[in-house]
């Protein structure tokens, strides 16, 4: 049997989460903690999450930071 789970079974664990573990005030609306829950677990998941934008990078390079830190004058690197 396959153990892995579809995006739609994914969404439904943590809406069973959402309502199991979620407090009284999380009760009224459970589908907004759920959807917190989902977007926390489908952040590291590649191409699984549609809320991720696609890297169009080139080169498959890392990203460079856009404002990248100085080093004071006269340090000395260690």
């Amino acid at each position: 049997m396959d153990d892995e789970l579809t995006p739609e079974g994914i969404r439904l664990e943590c809406l069973r989460l959402a309502v199991e573990f979620g407090s009284a005030r999380d009760l009224k609306e459970p589908d907004t903690l759920a959807e917190k829950y989902y977007q926390w677990v489908m952040q590291g998941s590649g191409k699984l999450c549609q809320c991720r934008p696609e890297d169009n990078r080139i080169d498959d390079s890392p990203k460079k930071a856009q404002k990248s830190r100085n080093v004071r004058k006269g340090s000395v690197p260690q």
